[in-house]
């Protein structure tokens, strides 16, 4: 099969077209490389440094005539607050549509469209120990411009479906780790991970007692492998279906290397602690997937991932995983 991923030089896309390359297709990647990194690149995929925005893209996509689409271009905030709504909406949703027109003319019989996650249901405070439990048709309420343009993604994405006859499937990813690279990771883990392996403090940002679904980014390529061919005109939610706190991954992280540092804490927000699970049933039922890799194991394989970090003896390493870890997790 040849599959066209938008993005792919990014985190999420980088790791998407190795498995797809591994599983045997054919892989071409668009990405302006304002987020990306030619590091990224797959050197078995063919790579077209264009922006979403750019007329030639229908060129591109006519030319290759791909099976699939999967969109993962995304614009990552920069420059001032004010600046993000007219930013988002250009890349989110111009972007899109410039992508959906390609498609339809390039004849692509799928496109998988990477969403927002639990911040397109708003913020739902923590009512002592409840925790909300969202589903794919539960209320969207999108707070931020980056949320609102996937909504309106997502609408668009249906709508050339049903005008043009292309299957689609919508992607709603929660917060997904594993990054290794400090300086462009969204995910505070990997700040984590580096900053006490050099036996530094971490800043972290927000509610640390925030109760939020995690997923990591194998479980996330694998579930992208199945919707190739499953998961027809479907939303689903790629999730653990289980919530962690930013203190529950920082004592984690500070467990593994042995340190009695804490993190300076630095709190942007007067709302008290809220709390979002995604439920993944049906991703589940649809794609026949299931999250395999766990906090615990998520955590060290990240860590094992990242150049540069001194890495503990691995039997030792072992016993801190199973008996430490999974007691921070429970």
């Amino acid at each position: 099969m040849k599959i066209a991923i938008t993005g792919g030089a990014g985190f999420v896309g980088s790791h998407i077209a190795k498995a797809y390359l591994d599983a045997g297709h054919d892989v071409l990647i668009v990405d302006n490389l304002t987020s990306g990194s030619r590091q990224a690149l797959d050197p078995r995929a063919r790579f077209y440094a264009l922006d979403i925005r750019d007329s030639r893209l229908l060129d591109v996509l006519s030319q290759e005539r791909p099976d699939v689409v999967s969109h993962h271009a995304v614009q990552r905030p920069s420059g001032l607050p004010a600046e993000w709504a007219l930013r988002d909406a250009d890349v989110h949703i111009r972007g899109l549509l410039n992508v959906l027109e390609a498609c339809v003319t390039a004849s692509v019989r799928k496109v998988i469209f990477a969403s927002g996650g639990d911040s397109l249901y708003g913020i739902i405070p923590m009512v002592g120990a409840d925790i909300h439990i969202a589903k794919e048709d539960a209320t969207l309420c999108p707070s931020t411009p980056f949320d609102i343009s996937k909504v309106s993604g997502e609408a668009y994405v249906r709508y050339f479906a049903q005008q043009y006859g292309f299957d689609y499937t919508i992607l709603r990813y929660a917060s997904i780790y594993g990054e290794t690279d400090d300086a462009k990771a969204q995910h505070p883990v990997t700040h984590c991970i580096s900053m006490l392996a050099e036996n530094r403090r971490p800043t972290l940002r927000g509610s640390i007692h925030e109760v939020r679904d995690h997923i990591f980014i194998d479980d996330v390529a694998r579930a992208n492998l199945l919707a190739l061919t499953r998961g027809r005109n479907s939303t689903l939610h790629i999730s653990s279906g289980q919530g962690y706190s930013l203190h529950q991954f920082f004592c984690a992280v500070a467990q593994y290397f042995q340190s009695d540092l804490l993190p300076i804490h630095v709190s942007d927000t007067l709302v008290g602690p809220a709390a979002c699970i995604l439920d993944n049933t049906l991703a589940r039922q649809e794609l026949g997937w299931k999250p395999e890799i766990g906090l615990s194991e998520g955590i060290r394989l990240t860590i094992e991932r990242m150049p540069g970090v001194m890495k503990r003896d691995e039997q030792e390493k072992d016993t801190v995983s199973e008996q430490v870890l999974q007691a921070v997790f429970a």
